[in-house]
């Protein structure tokens, strides 16, 4: 930006010279005003093809003061092109312009606050579903991130300007992971003032810092330090058990998630029973949990009747879990 700025000046005096010395020629050498316009550039640049050229005294000196200040403008404007090509900061202008409009045609898009370790696995799972995202971060050090064509802004969070740039009116959902709980509290609040009803996830380094997380607008806050601990723990109490949900959960062979599908009033599977679908044998799914309006009903029983707009929690392969979706529309 710095070389954009320093070239506008350039331009713009380069603009104030041309304008000086047509209007100077004209008064001075009587000349039309192409031929002023004409002489004064050939001068500037010192050119001087020799077909136009001062005859009155007073035009010379005129042409002999704006000669030394046009060469300068001149060797300014080329010295800031060059710099800004080999620095490359012209490539990088025109990327990131394209960058911002490819933001600025996201919907339904999760921004991530905060590129450090937490950032970074937040943002690997959302692209591991498939779902667009823009990341925030004040300085932006990753080539990783650059090499994969990540959308990023290079800013502070905190500030609205940022999180509009990032197309919050339009987000989905936002993932605050910086490190200091106070810079998330101000996120949350922002964006939930920005857009009320978007999904906020946020993350707490101190306990204390949960229940103030919720109050601020966020939907759900994670403590990666109390989880690392708990997993920490299981290992050491129940290692079969946690060898077994991540080898389920990371199998090369085959993909394993947990998914939110939505029933909608439309789907065949309204009105009927877990028992009258078949889930398991149907389409190899394990049905965890159903939320509706009211309550959650965790491992629901066979004869609970799917209603339109439940919301299941269910666990498989992604394959059957695309089958199912598919069923629930």
């Amino acid at each position: 930006m710095r070389i954009l700025r320093q070239l506008s000046i350039a331009l713009t005096l380069m603009i104030i010279v041309i304008i000086i010395g047509t209007a100077g020629f004209v008064l001075l050498e009587k000349l039309s005003l192409f031929d002023s316009l004409w002489l004064t550039v050939i001068t500037v640049l010192t050119v001087g093809y020799g077909d136009t050229f001062p005859k009155t005294l007073a035009g010379k000196i005129f042409a002999l003061a704006i000669i030394p200040v046009g060469i300068g403008i001149v060797t300014y404007a080329i010295g800031t092109i060059t710099a800004g090509l080999v620095e490359g900061h012209f490539s990088k202008s025109v990327g990131r312009k394209r960058m911002d409009r490819k933001i600025s045609q996201l919907r339904d898009h999760y921004i991530i606050c905060g590129y450090g370790r937490v950032g970074q696995q937040v943002a690997a799972q959302l692209q591991a579903e498939k779902v667009p995202i823009v990341v925030i971060d004040r300085i932006w050090e990753h080539p990783d991130a650059h090499m994969s064509s990540l959308l990023y802004i290079e800013g502070d969070a905190t500030g609205d300007g940022i999180l509009v740039r990032a197309g919050i009116e339009h987000a989905a959902g936002l993932a605050a992971c910086l490190p200091g709980d106070a810079d998330n509290v101000f996120i949350a609040l922002t964006a939930k003032g920005i857009r009320p009803g978007i999904q906020i996830a946020a993350r707490a380094e101190r306990p204390e810092a949960e229940e103030i997380l919720i109050r601020a607008g966020a939907d759900k806050v994670i403590n990666p330090s109390s989880i690392g601990g708990k997993r920490m723990a299981m290992s050491l109490l129940k290692p079969a058990s946690v060898e077994y949900i991540d080898t389920i959960l990371q199998s090369r062979q085959q993909e394993f998630s947990v998914e939110e599908i939505v029933i909608s009033a439309s789907s065949d599977l309204v009105n009927q029973s877990i028992r009258q679908v078949d889930v398991r044998e149907k389409f190899g799914i394990n049905i965890v949990a159903v939320k509706t309006d009211r309550k959650l009903h965790t491992s629901p029983k066979a004869d609970y009747i799917f209603r339109e707009f439940d919301t299941l929690i269910v666990f498989g392969s992604r394959e059957d879990l695309i089958r199912f979706e598919q069923a629930a529309k």
